[in-house]
This record gives C-alpha cells, sequence and structure tokens, in this order.
C-alpha cells in the first residue's frame, strides 16, 4: 500500500469537526446511503493498462468514518471487493460549495487476465476532491492506490484515476 495515502488518511482522522474562517468553512460530512459510481484508467507502472468500473456503497456514521463496501471490476476481468472507511469534510469556499474525501479499504482481489498483484488481500488508498450540489449529487476526480502492503513476495501495486459521481439516498 502506498504508505502516504494511508498515513493522510489516518492524520485527517484527527482532524476536527468544523472550523470557519473568513468566507470558507469545513464541515466533516456524514455521507450515509450515499452511492457512488466511478469509471476510469487503471495505471500499471506508470502506462495505461485499461479501464475500469466501481461502485461504492457507504453506510451509518461510526465515530468520525462512514464504513464503506467497494467492488471494482476492470475490462481485462480483474475484480477487487473489499469493506472499509470513508470521511469526507464539505467546504464552502465564498459560495462555492466543494469537498474532499479520503478512503482506505482492505480487500480481496481476483486476476483475472489483469495484473498479478502479489496476493488476494489487497488494500485501497485513496484521495478525491470536487463540487457538491443543492440536489444532493457529487462529482469529483479520485486518485487511488492497490497494493499488498509488501505482505507478498510480488507487490507491484496499481493506480486509478477516476471521475466518481455520488448521491445519497438516505
Amino acid at each position: 500500500m502506498d504508505g502516504r495515502l494511508a498515513i493522510l488518511f489516518n492524520l485527517v482522522a484527527l482532524f476536527g469537526d468544523h472550523y470557519e474562517g473568513q468566507g470558507w468553512t469545513v464541515d466533516r460530512a456524514d455521507t450515509q446511503g450515499m452511492l457512488t459510481t466511478s469509471y476510469g484508467i487503471v495505471q500499471y507502472h506508470n502506462r495505461n493498462w485499461g479501464k475500469e468500473l466501481r461502485f461504492t456503497q457507504s453506510f451509518k456514521k461510526w465515530k468520525r468514518f462512514n464504513p464503506i463496501i467497494d467492488l471494482s471490476l476492470t475490462e481485462k476481468g480483474g475484480a477487487w471487493i473489499g469493506l472499509g472507511l470513508y470521511q469526507q469534510f464539505d467546504m464552502d469556499i465564498n459560495g462555492t460549495p466543494l469537498f474532499v474525501g479520503f478512503t482506505m479499504a482492505p480487500g480481496l482481489y481476483s486476476r483475472g487476465g489483469d495484473v498479478d498483484l502479489g496476493l488476494p488481500l489487497e488494500f485501497r488508498s485513496g484521495v478525491e476532491m470536487g463540487a457538491r450540489f443543492d440536489s444532493g449529487w457529487q462529482v469529483s476526480l479520485s486518485f487511488d492506490h492497490r497494493s499488498n502492503a509488501d505482505l507478498g513476495w510480488v507487490n507491484p501495486g496499481v493506480e486509478t484515476i477516476e471521475l466518481r459521481v455520488s448521491k445519497s439516498f438516505n
């Protein structure tokens, strides 16, 4: 697992629930019931390797996090399913509603015709940034990393850059 994203996830968990300044606010969000669909490019050794479709469902807030179930499928038959945590901060900067989100989830990987990541156990950590709309929809760009955190003999890892669309249904 890319340690920088994992460290970022844990550091952000230490932040408070509300910050305010002149012309801006930041609030920890509850994303209960949020369904996210993503489509993006998988990169392996800094090359575009293929495309991925991903679905993420968040559940009732637990402390500072929303538990999630996450499923992704690649065009080459690879699949990953994980259970993890998501945290989101809603920002309002001079009237512009934005957000930043952080994900960390262990999961099971089935290679199909895709990259050999070394083990069936793979960790996914990521960050996303986007816009919120009054209708409850969100649109963002995300970057994440998947690897086995050096638990196996081989640990190449892959990165994914995605366009994400989200809506809460609670």
